[in-house]
């Protein structure tokens, strides 16, 4: 008697060919205990060979409920069919933001889109951005799909535009982001154990081996952040290090981040007061943060090598 899986790959291969015949253009067999639910397309007939449980919840984010029914009606033959769906009824993926991105830039496509340059989005994009962490800062879910939406929105635009031009398209963006997480991870990736058992070195050390031309702990920061989160990105990077810049005495005790807040408030209020720009002052103090530090990298030693009192002498001859 044959065995269940073999009745199984009967049932598949009989399913298949009709398949076939009704769709000549192709169809994908994946078994449903190897389905990836991130790489799969529906614009293609699919055929789901039943060797283990079928994911209907997965599949429902990609097909019509219609679809899925028929589908579980046919279950019993050890296999379920599913129709290729429509350009703009597999809304469910990233390439499916991809092509409306580049329909949209199409001769035939929206005005607005195809005037659009990379630098014309610049403003669009930040204001996304700051509307997003907003969304987080509130923890309201339905805000944050749709703002994380508009900046995937930008990011395949932006490829796109890369992309008549020549430069490069969304899969090299994903492919150049996917390499940088699995160098950036050996420990999880590769098996290899935390070099040293710290964790943010390793990241550090890694990061310098990416870009040899410029080996600063502060390169790529961005110099248009705010300079009170360029600040603190600063600090985070050589606190790794265990380079903390000495702290002020200040009139009063800071215990919660609602006193601090206080605190920066008036320290904004002072700055008025005596005109001065409290952003520009942030940023001339990050600047000299910035020089202090690669003064020291410029022995040509990695800061993570000197002792702690070592670098912290060489901090303040650095002055």
């Amino acid at each position: 008697m044959p065995s269940a899986s073999s009745r199984a790959s009967s049932s598949a291969s009989r399913i298949v060919a009709d398949v076939l015949a009704r769709w000549p253009e192709g169809v994908d067999v994946i078994r449903a205990s190897a389905l990836d639910r991130h790489d799969f397309s529906t614009r293609r007939a699919v055929v789901i060979v039943a060797d283990a449980p079928i994911p209907y919840d997965a599949l429902a984010a990609r097909y019509p409920a219609e679809a899925l029914e028929r589908a579980r009606a046919s279950e019993a033959e050890g296999a379920i069919e599913l129709p290729p769906q429509g350009v703009l009824e597999d809304l469910a993926t990233v390439a499916a933001v991809a092509r409306i991105a580049e329909r949209l830039r199409a001769p035939d496509g929206c005005p607005w889109d195809r005037e659009q340059t990379h630098a014309s989005l610049r403003a669009l994009l930040l204001e996304e951005a700051y509307e997003a962490l907003d969304a987080i800062e509130r923890d309201d879910p339905q805000a944050m799909r749709e703002e994380l939406g508009d900046l995937l929105f930008h990011i395949a635009i932006h490829a796109q535009l890369a992309s008549e031009e020549g430069r490069f398209d969304l899969g090299a963006i994903a492919r150049t982001i996917a390499e940088k997480l699995v160098r950036r991870h050996p420990h999880v990736f590769a098996g290899a154990s935390i070099a040293g058992g710290d964790l943010l070195l390793q990241w550090e050390r890694i990061k310098r081996t990416e870009k040899p031309e410029d080996t600063s702990m502060l390169a790529g920061l961005p110099r248009a952040l705010p300079a009170l989160y360029a600040a603190q990105r600063m600090q985070d990077r050589a606190a790794r290090v265990g380079l903390v810049p000495e702290r002020v005495d200040l009139p009063l005790d800071v215990d919660e981040s609602e006193q601090l807040g206080e605190l920066l408030f008036e320290l904004v209020a002072l700055a008025r007061e005596r005109g001065w720009d409290a952003e520009e002052a942030l940023r001339a103090a990050n600047r000299r943060f910035t020089e202090r530090l690669r003064a020291i990298e410029a022995r040509g030693r990695p800061l993570e090598d000197y002792a702690p009192d070592e670098l912290r002498a060489l901090w303040e001859e650095a002055r």
